[in-house]
Formats: structure tokens, sequence, C-alpha cells
């Protein structure tokens, strides 16, 4: 796997939204937190457009896309927005000069396909972390800041307390994933998670508890947890009862669809949609061990 060069006080990095519309406010925030990593951000041409719920039309955002890849002054992407539109996108980005000169790329949720799309097709390290729009929720200090220590290559590692499902072990894999809802439906594609060997990180929210456990069980169906190191699980939040109830906790039903292997598993990562979400660095080789008393998540910084 291929690491980005880490980035340094001055660096450019691009803002772009690849999916849905984001809200002024929100830009004009990220941009202030960046410049207060003395760094210079290039806003795209996506930021301010809208079409419908997407920032611009599929051609603005592939182009802008394409433009923030192939620009060599440009040394990170931020994905400004989750949401849904990507997938109409993404097969049709020329990764060719990226390959030879790899950058960044930050966000998660829809983003979930360019981490895949780029680890699969080119075995490039990429940041699942927050994004401009979890600013609506105010600006919660951890998970910038987790972020800021991924892109400038600070070490990451995280404690996460015991949660009664976890099963216990270590492992040492790189880590890859997101959301599930994601992973699902990029099955067969270009942008399939290649899940073997790796330790798996998911995450979900606003699916119905029916939904989760149809995402989960078709993606063991596609073998994705059968050769897989570990189990990462973050943030499962809003995830509906449905009627008549399903019987199972979110968590239960993640757990019921992993039962059967003897990875190690654990529950209740901060990452993803929720109150806080923590940079995982995508590619990155990771020990994460899961004890009783709670689990460890280590990142090595060289890839």
């Amino acid at each position: 796997m291929t690491r980005p060069p880490y980035l340094k006080a001055g660096d450019k990095i691009g803002v772009l939204s690849t999916s849905n519309f984001t809200e002024q406010t929100y830009i004009d925030e990220l941009v202030a937190i960046l410049t207060s990593w003395k760094l210079q951000p290039v806003l795209g041409k996506t930021i301010g457009a809208r079409k419908g719920s997407f920032a611009g039309s599929d051609k603005l955002r592939l182009t802008d896309l394409q433009q923030m890849v192939d620009n060599d002054d440009i040394k990170a992407v931020l994905e400004t927005m989750g949401g849904y539109g990507i997938v109409r996108v993404i097969d049709k980005v020329n990764f060719n000069k990226f390959k030879y000169n790899p950058k960044w790329l930050v966000g998660y949720s829809d983003t979930t396909f360019l981490h895949c799309h780029v680890q699969g097709m080119l075995s490039i390290a990429t940041i699942h972390g927050t994004m401009a729009a979890d600013l609506e929720d105010g600006y919660k200090k951890d998970s910038w800041e987790s972020l800021r220590k991924a892109l400038f290559g600070e070490p990451l590692k995280y404690s996460v307390k015991p949660h009664s499902l976890n099963r216990t072990g270590n492992a040492e894999a790189t880590i890859i994933g997101g959301n599930i809802s994601i992973l699902c439906n990029a099955k067969g594609t270009m942008s399939d998670v290649n899940s073997n060997g790796k330790i798996l990180f998911m995450e979900e929210t606003g699916e119905n508890k029916y939904r989760l456990d149809s995402y989960l069980t078709s993606l063991k169906h596609a073998g994705k947890f059968k050769y897989v190191k570990g189990l990462l699980v973050g943030n499962l939040t809003e995830i509906e009862e449905d009627d008549p109830p399903f019987g199972k906790t979110p968590e239960e039903i993640v757990f019921d669809a992993v039962k059967e292997f003897d990875f190690p598993v654990c529950f209740g990562f901060p990452a993803g949609h929720g109150s806080l979400n923590k940079a995982l660095v995508f590619g990155s080789p990771v020990h994460m061990k899961v004890t009783p008393q709670g689990t460890t998540i280590t990142f090595a910084n060289e890839v």
C-alpha cells in the first residue's frame, strides 16, 4: 500500500463535494479550521454549486474531482459532505496521474466509494475522517484534531471502552471499510471492497434494523467476512425499530452476522456518523488488541 506524503505548513488542500450540497456556513468554518492548521484551502467549483440535492451536475462534480486529483499543487482533497452522488461519477475518474503523485483523499459516508475504489484499484492509503457538514452539530475538537494528526503524520493510537459483545483477540493488518450500506451497494462494481486479510471497519446511520440486517447478510453471502482479520465497529446511529419490532439491538445485528467467525471484534469505536468521528487511515497497518478491559487501536505511520 502506498502512503501519500504527509502535509506540512503552507501546503494547499482542496475542498470539494462529489456528493450532496453543503451549506456555505460550514464551508466558511472549515476554511477557518484549515487556515488555523497553516494550510491553504483551495475551493473547488462544486462549492456553492447546486443541482437538486447534489453539489452541481454529474459533469461538474466529475470535473472538479478530476482537476483536484490531477493538480500537483494540491496535497490533499477533502470532501465536504456525504449523502449520495460519488457512485454516479467514480467510474469516469482517470487516476493515471494520481497513481504516480498520490495525495490524501479525505471523507466518510458516501466517500466510502472513493476509499474502496482508490485502494482496490491503486493500493493508495486514504483517510476516513470528519467533514465540513459535521460542523452543523458544532466543532468537535477530538474529531478535527485526529484528522489533523492523520494528515500531518502524527502518531494515532486510540483506546476504546469494553463492550459486552466484543470478541477478544489480537489482529495486525491494514484497515479498510466504511459505511455499511455503501459497502453493500459497491459489491460487483469497480469500487468493491477487498476485505481479505484486512481489519474491516464498519459504521451506519439512518437505516431500519431490517435494512441493516439485510446489508450485513448480503456482505456475508458475498464472502466479505470470511477472510477478515478483525472487525472494528464504529457509530451505529439513528437505526430505527421496525414494526413489528426486529428483536435485536443494532450491535446484536452486527454480531450475529459475524458470530460464526473467530476474528476479534470491537464495538463502540467513535468514528462515522455520530457525535465523534475520529480519523482512520485506511490502508495503514494497524494493531488491534481487544481485551476484557478494553481495546487499543495503534496505527503505523509507514504504509
